[in-house]
């Protein structure tokens, strides 16, 4: 079974790249969904607390995702903290994940493929694209943030013309150019691969 690590930018419109794959019956694993139910988890909770302190946590006792992402996407070295508690943890679940598959390849979802050293992972690795004008508004739309806000977030990840240059696949996802196409085609060179 061949892993595929499918990736872009926030507001690049990978989950809805993803769910082209699905309707093609392709397994999509996603990474922000999973890390999502770690800030459940009371080791992981523990562990956040001690070095960001009491002051993200929210209503019920929760981590507060939107006051450790303001915390986080301003200090390089608080995101690397951050990451180094929750990506292993996703790696490990993914693993799981795909033991327990029956598909000629399946997906992971996830922004950061290259910034978090996952290439190792995949036999070949997919990434969207879109005009930034497009990914500010999506992202203001959906998040409710500003736009120096989503700057900020995009400053921290890799620019799109470089992972675009490290990946065996590109999907331009401009509103303007249609995507099933190229998600077929991109579907049918990974099973003739």
């Amino acid at each position: 079974m061949k892993k595929i690590g499918l990736t872009g930018n926030m507001g690049s419109g990978k989950t809805t790249v993803a769910q082209v794959f699905m309707a093609l019956d392709i397994p999509v694993y996603n990474s922000d969904f999973e890390a999502k139910k770690l800030y459940y988890d009371p080791e992981i909770v523990d562990r956040l607390v001690s070095f960001f302190s009491e002051s993200i946590i929210g209503e019920n006792n929760n981590i507060d995702t939107k006051k450790l992402g303001q915390i986080v996407f301003k200090s390089p070295e608080k995101l690397e903290f951050l990451n180094s508690v929750i990506h292993p943890k996703v790696t490990d679940n993914f693993e799981q994940w795909c033991k327990q598959q029956n598909s000629e390849y399946i997906i992971m979802e996830s922004a950061i493929i290259f910034e978090a050293d996952l290439v190792h992972l995949f036999d070949k690795i997919i990434t969207v694209t879109t005009p930034e004008d497009i990914i500010i508004e999506r992202v203001t739309k959906r998040d409710k943030i500003s736009v120096e806000a989503i700057k900020s977030r995009l400053n921290n990840q890799w620019s799109q013309e470089k992972k675009a240059k490290l990946s065996d696949f590109v999907i331009n996802n401009d509103g303007v150019a249609d995507l099933l196409p190229q998600v077929l085609a991109v579907h049918d060179a990974i099973l003739d691969s």
